[in-house]
């Protein structure tokens, strides 16, 4: 993106003559003959490309006309570049005068070797900003995914009983869980592997193949489907086929609510910061132009959106706006599915029991414009089906959500549903907020969705609301209350609460309610009350009291570090009427598992008979596989990237993702690590190290930019073959020096692979850095466009001498 540092505008820097050069103290090109150079070309501090550049022995400057419209094209207004094609019309090669008449300054920086455009606001073009969490734009390249991946997680427990029925070891339980990625289609499946046990070992939870066609963000699943649903719905067990999409699944970085769009113009290079309810998401460097605002990362409620705009001369400027969303709006044109079909699959003993029993479910939701969000869904099976339809609108008081079903049962008839939400959060000047909402609810007697056993709602309908009020940012209170109306024999419920919350210290949090609850049971007023102390950054205490049973409970919690060697611990102490009881909970992260261990023990009245003791025993693990390579690491939750060291590291440890609180990974002895907490869809940057790399050892830009497919495998190497540097000095068929000029280095076993850009210097030296053992092409862009051949030992270490060189034949 456009950067803040661009030294001059075109008003105040005034074109240069074609026919004049600007005096130098010193000359461009002092050789008698043309230099041909390869150099980038920037826009501020925005880097637009690389240019071919031509400097005369009279200090001109030359570039390829297509070369430069290219760069253009996405910098200048549509209509200034269609002018400018026009006046370059039938010209290969260009020098800085031909784009002055359309108000375009090139200058050459000998210092950097770089070429600088200078172009005035009212010739650039809009430009379109997104405020979210992340610019694509900006990310670069990707490592490229496995193109065959798999693993396999197990976590494994057993239960010590020391006390109590059935003491000594009980029969260990296995987790298991896996996916298998080719092609872009992923095959996975859950199990429960229990040897020993009462019943089958053995139980499958489900398998199913799923797709996803990213161009139409949209998942295709076979198999035991895993249905969601919206308003009145159920989710079912089916098996079958469906078709969903979900921008929080398929798309997580998109903002699908309601987007604002602001138009503004910079004069100057400028800083913009963007604020949301005070907080700020975004710092920008940004060039002179006209730039669309969008995407903002809208918090739930009323927003605060400022934009604090600093130019390069100091002047200041705030732009702001407000406005109201809800996080289950679709913005204007977007859509949200799921539909499912096949038939009944309850889980049984084994796994699912595939019945021949017909039935299907699926939903609909779309934008209709920034306030207005409608959808409809449906279920059905050959006893029950149901159809409803809903809406969201959002305004500037509130967001109002309303649903609406129909529902026909065999042998019962017909029954309907309603429900209607109002939410609200109310800003003040101060920074506080109120949060308010309602919601009323009615459902007839035999409404029902499908896999309802019985169709007999207990209650004609239920309301309910809550107010919270913050009277400054140490302490708040509300109110919050349900009334449930019971239908027949079925007794009313009542519910209120009154709650409170203080912030004693810096350190130290209270909160209390009080409570009052009529049931069939009678009526009840309890209190109930938490003080929370930090000590420090990564401990605390908690202690509870709850009048209903006189229950007492303490707790302790930390946290040490993240990633390998951290580990969390908890304890808690309860007693109550009803007895009491201790519990104790650690668990460790090593690199090749997590290992956990739990102790819990219940004692009559205060801690009186023991009743029973049990420790639990974990561990969890996996093994990954991506193109070839393998790695055990703790157990992976979507995603994941092998990384391992390439073999010019000579065994040196790679560390996967350093921080000062620890690190994710590392190669080790077995020689390969697993990165195992990647998201779906989700960029992510993986900064490597090697510690003990061998001197002269390049491991490349220590990071690797990944955007993972759904349960993808990458295979991460770590340095690479191309770290050898030759050297040598260059002279051309006549003998003489190939001095000040560009040349590329290619491959010969790999001319697909990017050549290696190279310069030689007046005596002709050259160093060429990147290349692997074999044989490489040097073509240079003197005159003569002189050609080498040269040889990189498969033994080399480092720095490859070759002394003089002389052309090949042509």
């Amino acid at each position: 993106m456009p950067g803040s540092d661009a030294q001059v505008t075109l008003a105040a820097a005034p074109p240069v003559p074609p026919s004049a050069p600007p005096a130098r103290a010193q000359r461009l090109n002092p050789t008698g003959r043309a230099i041909l150079l390869t150099v980038p070309a920037r826009d501020g501090a925005a880097y637009l490309g690389d240019v071919p550049l031509t400097i005369g022995p009279d200090d001109s400057l030359s570039f390829p006309a297509d070369r430069i419209l290219q760069l253009l094209a996405d910098v200048l207004d549509p209509q200034v570049l269609d002018a400018l094609r026009a006046n370059l019309a039938g010209k290969t090669t260009i020098g800085p005068g031909d784009v002055v008449p359309a108000g375009i300054g090139i200058d050459y920086d000998p210092r950097t070797l770089e070429l600088h455009f200078r172009i005035a606001v009212e010739m650039r073009a809009s430009r379109r900003l997104s405020v979210s969490a992340l610019d694509r734009s900006a990310i670069g390249t990707f490592a490229k995914p496995a193109g065959f991946s798999a693993y396999l997680n197990v976590r494994g427990s057993v239960d010590l009983v020391e006390s109590g029925v059935d003491t000594g070891f009980n029969e260990p339980v296995f987790l298991l869980n896996g996916a298998t990625r080719a092609g872009g289609v992923v095959a996975e499946t859950d199990a429960i592997w229990s040897p020993g046990s009462y019943g089958p070992d053995f139980q499958r939870l489900g398998s199913r193949l799923v797709y996803d066609d990213m161009d139409d963000l949209v998942r295709f699943s076979a198999g035991d489907l895993q249905v969601q649903s919206r308003s009145f719905q159920t989710s079912p067990d089916i098996a079958g086929l469906s078709v969903y999409r979900s921008y929080s699944v398929l798309n997580p970085q998109m903002i699908i609510r309601p987007r604002g769009d602001r138009t503004f113009t910079l004069e100057r290079p400028s800083t913009v910061e963007v604020l949301v309810n005070g907080s700020q998401v975004r710092r920008l460097q940004l060039a002179p132009g006209n730039y669309n605002l969008r995407d903002f990362p809208f918090a739930q409620g009323a927003n605060d959106i400022r934009l604090n705009v600093l130019d390069d001369t100091g002047r200041t400027e705030v732009l702001r706006f407000n406005i109201f969303v809800d996080q289950t709006q679709l913005a204007k044109g977007l859509s949200e599915f799921g539909f499912y079909a096949g038939v009944k699959a309850p889980l049984g003993l084994k796994g699912p029991h595939y019945t021949d029993e017909w039935i299907t479910s699926g939903f609909y939701r779309r934008g209709i414009n920034e306030n207005l969000t409608l959808g409809a869904n449906f279920q059905a099976d050959k006893d029950i089906q149901m159809g409803g339809l809903e809406a969201v609108v959002g305004s500037s008081i509130g967001t109002l959500g309303a649903s609406a079903a129909f529902s026909h049962t065999r042998g019962m008839g017909e029954g309907f549903a309603v429900q209607a939400t109002f939410q609200r959060l109310i800003q003040h000047n101060d920074g506080q907020a109120d949060t308010f909402n309602l919601f009323a609810e009615h459902r007839s007697r035999r409404f029902a969705p499908v896999t309802f056993f019985l169709a007999d709602n207990p209650y004609k309908y239920e309301v309910g609301g809550g107010y919270t009020h913050a009277f400054s940012s140490g302490f708040y209170a509300g109110v919050d209350a349900r009334f449930s109306k019971g239908r027949g024999d079925n007794p009313d419920l009542h519910n209120y609460r009154l709650l409170a919350g203080w912030r004693l210290s810096p350190r130290a949090n209270l909160t209390a309610e009080a409570r009052f609850q009529e049931d069939s049971r009678g009526k009840e007023v309890s209190a109930f009350a938490t003080l929370t102390i930090r000590l420090g950054q990564s401990s605390s205490v908690r202690t509870e009291y709850d009048s209903r049973d006189n229950r007492v409970r303490s707790s302790f919690q930390t946290i040490h570090g993240t990633g390998v060697g951290s580990y969390n611990v908890s304890a808690d102490i309860e007693r109550s009427d009803f007895g009491s009881d201790v519990s104790v909970n650690a668990n460790y992260f090593s690199n090749r598992a997590e290992l956990g261990v739990s102790h819990y023990g219940t004692f009559s009245r205060d801690f009186g008979t023991d009743l029973g003791q049990r420790t639990n025993f974990r561990i969890g693990t996996s093994i990954a596989v991506a193109d070839g390579a393998v790695a055990i690491g703790r157990p992976i939750y979507d995603s994941f990237a092998i990384v391992e060291p390439h073999e010019s590291l000579k065994n040196a440890d790679v560390v996967v993702e350093p921080t000062p609180f620890g690190y994710a990974a590392n190669s080790g002895e077995l020689g390969a690590a697993t990165m195992p907490s990647l998201s779906s869809y989700a960029e992510r940057t993986i900064p490597v190290d090697v510690p003990e790399a061998p001197p002269g050892v390049d491991i490349g830009l220590g990071s690797f930019k990944v955007f993972p497919g759904y349960r993808s495998g990458y295979k991460l190497t770590v340095g690479s073959d191309y770290h050898y540097t030759a050297i040598g000095e260059m002279i051309d068929e006549d003998g003489q020096p190939v001095s000040l000029v560009a040349g590329k280095a290619t491959e010969v076993a790999h001319p697909e692979n990017p050549p290696v850009t190279m310069f030689t210097n007046r005596q002709g030296r050259f160093g060429a850095t990147g290349l692997a053992p074999g044989q490489w092409r040097l073509e240079m862009l003197d005159e003569k466009k002189s050609t080498y051949l040269i040889d990189i030992p498969k033994d080399a270490e480092g720095a490859v001498q070759l002394g003089t060189i002389r052309p090949v034949g042509k």
